[in-house]
Formats: structure tokens, C-alpha cells, sequence
């Protein structure tokens, strides 16, 4: 996963928030890092490697002080992992970086050879995101050595229109100094509103020790951030008021904390997520889930649940069957989001459609969503992050109390979407006359007490045992994880897991 930085101070210097900022991403995954400042002669700093190799670059070779510019870490997908290939890229007097995929890229590329008289020769990289720097500058047309601000939203509007597949963009020109455009479809991007500035980034992580105010873009919007402005349009370029969400998260939150890495971390957060997310989620009177949006009386009505997700978030789904099926007495399916698209889904205005993903921008989850809701299912969602594409789409959402999760192998957002599936039951089957009242406060019980039994099996003596038996078995070169029932998800969960990260056979 590729990851987007863009500042935009009122004064002082960019450089040291565009590397924070992407230090912040490094859990993403990436081989090579760039950097751009908005000062003469728009310079670039890339690397392949580590944003530290970036930073060395930097140091052999300073950039000028500039209170305007963006940064990138990249995962190859067009292109090999080396310098000439990491962003920004340029094209002429435009500078941009670039996450997702030009799915037409051939022919955008085919188009602007064929717009600016070219034989092939202009290009200095393999990627298709510097097809995206091309294409603007052909949308820029005889306005291109000097455009106004207007000129620029015309060429990033119509250049959306050419484009096909996902992006976000970040995107300077040499002729407009004191702004950073911006567009985004199908890949997460967000503006950071502060005090001394503002800000665009893939993730909220990136910006958490300059702004806790964002602002969720949405598919087909484009615009641009100044020190003091924020701009949003549509694909019309009529303007757009989105609101601005504060986050709980802190830049804290988003570090290790004194743990050897973000997935010991997260895994001993655990019973602090299940503790928030039962606070947030019982209300007076042992009312369960007091904001979801929907009536029990039109809860009650629905025939089927169908779930969507990916990954981890399918495992959780995966056993969140169980619980519905027994505590609302509803058939529930589960499909894999990604394949949900493929086939004509037998889909109704009786269905519940409920969509699991800890960011909510998980691509697959979300087309296979929009699927369900123009065939007329009931959307809802399991999501961390207010704001997301996925909690825009949802008619109403259990969000989890996880705080950023930075481990690329997800554990605490496992939890907390078991936790809020598990609420979800209950609340379907008191709706649905199968559960009285004190079966519901007698199982709320029973979760109280695992919350308070899981601080005995993270950290402590708890660690110390599992690296006992991690040593005992680190050579094996298969493992199998058993289990029946609801044990079978948590077996493929276990064995996910053990893939994710240490690259040895696992099969649950």
C-alpha cells in the first residue's frame, strides 16, 4: 500500500512534517520514498529503500526551505522498485504522487504521445503514475506554462473523466505556489485542517501530530488545500461542504509506546478495545447499541443477513454467523467480498447487507457493498474510522473503539468486529422476541467478564509463555490449526496470521 503526504504551512519549513508524515506510513509497506518542495525549480529527493534512505539522501543533498510540498512511499505495481520509478513524478511544470492503479494507462500514454507530438521518448519512469503528470499537462493544453487555479481544476476534472481504475492524487505546479491540489476515487485520501496550516494524506496516521480535524473526501471530488483555505468540488466543479470529523486518536496512539513493535502493541490493547467498545455500545437500562440507526421494530422485519468482507474481517464474519444465527434466530451468509461482484447476487429490500472493514476503504468490500444497495438491501456496517467510505454508505454503523491499528496483521480490529458482531446479536435478537430481557443482561454479563479474563492472557507471565512455546516450534515447516464450529474461523484467522508474518505454510 502505497502512502500520500501533502502540507501546506503559512510559514516555516515542509520538510520535516512530509518525513514525519511518512514515517508514519511506514506500516503500510513500501520500497522507495520521494519527496517534493514547491520552491525554484520544484526539487526532488527519491530513493529506493527505507524512508531513512531518503533521509540520507536528503542530508548528502539539502533541499531549500519551502513551506509547501508532498511525499510518497511506494509498493510497485507499474514498474520496478527503483529511484527513477519512486514519486513524484513530473511531467513538464507538473509534480504529483500518485496511489492506486490507471487501469488505461497504455492509451493515456498513447494519447499524450499523440497531444504533445512525441515519439516515446519523454518518459523517464515505468509507471503509470506518471502517465496521470502527462495527462494533466495535455488537460492544461496552451494554459500549461501558466495556469490559474481555475485552469488547474479544469485539467484535473477532465483528466478524471479519461481516467480509468483507482487514485489519489497530491499534485503541485511550478506556476501556483501556495496550494496543493488533490483528487481522489476509490482510494482513500483525506484533508487535515489545523491551525498553522493544512493538509493531505492517505491516512489520518500521517497527520495526528499536526491536526485531530479532517475532513473525508468522497469518490469523484477534487480540489486543493492552501495554509488558510480548503477547497472541495465535484466531478462539475460545483463546490462541496463535507463536515469536519474530530478524531479521539492522538499521535501517541500511532507510536510504540516502548513495545518492540506495533503487533505486540496492539495485541496487548486488546482488553482496553473490548472495555471502550462496551462503554460506547450499552447505554441506560442495558440499551444496546443507543445510536444505531435503525428502529427495532423495522430490525425485526428483515429476513436474511448477508455479510461482506475481506481477509481477517471475513474470518470475523465467519463466526459472527454463529452468534447471529443462534442469538436473532436469522440465516446469515457470508461471502467473500471480493467475489461478490462476479455472480448476480440473489439480493432484496428483505436483506440486512452488513459490510466488515477496520479502515472502510477496503476496495472490494466497498464494490461488493454498492451491489447489495442498488439491489435494494439495508446497508450497515462494523467499521474503526468515522467518515470512511464505507460509514458514508451505511445507513447506520457499530463503530469500534480500536484506535489506529499499525500492524500490518490485524488483531485488535479483529476483536472489537467479533465484539460488535456479538452486540449486533443481541440487539437483533431481543428486536426479534428471541431474547428477553435478561437473557440480554445475563450474556452483556458474560462479555463484561471476558473483557476483564483477557488481561490475563496478554502481556505479562501470559508473553513470557507464548515465546516458550514459539521457540519450541520455530523450525516446524507446516502448521495446521484445527478447529470445529465457531473454532473454524478462528483457526483460519490463527493461520492467516502465522502467514502474514512469518512466511511459512500455514493452513486452518
Amino acid at each position: 500500500m502505497c502512502g500520500i503526504v501533502g502540507v501546506c504551512y503559512s510559514s516555516g519549513s515542509a520538510e520535516h512534517a512530509l518525513i514525519a508524515g511518512l514515517k508514519s506510513l511506514e506500516y503500510r509497506g513500501y520500497d522507495s520514498a520521494g519527496v517534493a518542495l514547491h520552491a525554484e525549480g520544484m526539487p526532488r529527493r527519491r530513493a529506493e529503500g527505507r524512508v531513512d534512505d531518503l533521509v540520507a539522501v536528503i542530508d548528502r543533498d539539502p533541499l531549500p526551505v519551502a513551506r509547501i510540498g508532498i511525499a510518497h512511499t511506494r509498493w510497485a505495481t507499474h514498474g520496478v522498485p527503483a529511484e527513477r520509478n519512486a514519486h513524484p513524478h513530473r511531467f513538464d511544470r507538473v509534480t504529483l504522487v500518485h496511489n492506486g492503479i490507471l487501469e488505461n494507462h497504455d492509451a493515456m500514454r498513447t494519447l499524450v504521445e499523440n497531444e504533445l507530438r512525441t515519439n516515446g521518448s519523454t518518459w523517464s519512469s515505468e509507471t503509470d503514475s506518471e502517465v496521470w503528470a502527462a495527462l494533466l499537462r495535455v488537460e492544461l493544453g496552451n494554459a500549461s506554462e501558466n495556469p490559474t487555479v481555475e485552469d488547474m481544476l479544469g485539467a484535473i476534472s477532465r483528466a478524471m473523466l479519461r481516467a480509468r481504475g483507482s487514485y489519489a492524487l497530491a499534485i503541485l505546479h511550478d506556476a501556483i505556489p501556495d496550494r496543493v491540489f488533490f483528487a481522489r476515487h476509490e482510494s482513500p485520501l483525506v484533508v487535515g485542517i489545523g491551525e498553522g496550516g493544512n493538509f493531505v494524506a492517505s491516512d489520518v496516521a500521517a497527520l495526528l501530530e499536526e491536526t485531530r480535524d479532517f475532513v473525508y473526501l468522497q469518490d469523484g471530488q477534487c480540489g486543493y488545500v492552501t495554509a488558510d483555505e480548503c477547497a472541495i468540488f465535484d466531478e462539475t466543479l460545483q463546490p462541496v461542504d463535507l463536515p469536519i470529523d474530530t478524531i479521539e486518536w492522538d499521535a501517541e496512539s500511532a507510536e510504540k509506546g516502548g513495545y518492540p513493535h506495533f503487533m505486540l502493541k496492539e495485541i496487548e490493547e486488546q482488553p482496553l478495545v473490548v472495555g471502550r467498545t462496551l462503554q460506547a455500545s450499552i447505554g441506560s437500562g442495558s440499551q444496546i447499541l443507543p445510536d444505531f440507526a435503525i428502529p427495532d421494530e423495522e430490525l425485526a422485519g428483515y429476513q436474511r443477513i448477508i455479510i461482506l468482507a475481506c481477509g481477517t474481517a471475513l474470518h470475523a464474519a465467519r463466526l459472527g454467523k454463529y452468534l447471529l444465527e443462534e442469538a436473532a434466530g436469522i440465516p446469515v451468509t457470508v461471502d467473500f467480498a471480493s467475489e461478490f461482484r462476479y455472480r448476480n447476487p440473489m439480493v432484496g429490500e428483505n436483506d440486512l447487507v452488513l459490510a466488515i472493514s477496520q479502515s472502510g476503504e477496503t476496495a472490494d468490500t466497498l464494490g461488493a457493498y454498492r451491489v447489495a444497495i442498488d439491489k435494494g438491501a439495508r446497508p450497515i456496517a462494523i467499521c474503526n474510522v468515522r467518515g470512511s467510505s464505507l460509514c458514508r454508505l451505511s445507513n447506520a454503523t457499530i463503530l469500534t473503539q480500536c484506535g489506529p491499528e499499525i500492524g500490518v496483521a490485524s488483531t485488535k480490529a479483529f476483536t472489537g468486529q467479533l465484539l460488535a458482531i456479538h452486540l449486533l446479536a443481541l440487539r437483533l435478537g431481543r428486536a426479534r422476541g428471541k431474547l428477553d430481557d435478561r437473557a440480554v443482561e445475563a450474556r452483556l454479563g458474560q462479555l463484561r467478564i471476558a473483557r476483564h479474563a483477557m488481561d490475563q492472557l496478554v502481556g505479562g507471565a501470559a508473553r513470557d509463555h507464548v515465546a516458550r512455546i514459539a521457540t519450541q516450534f520455530a523450525h516446524k515447516p507446516i502448521y495446521f490449526f484445527l478447529g470445529r464450529g465457531p473454532d473454524y474461523p478462528i483457526a483460519l484467522e490463527g493461520a492467516l496470521k502465522l502467514k502474514e508474518i512469518s512466511y511459512v505454510h500455514a493452513e486452518g
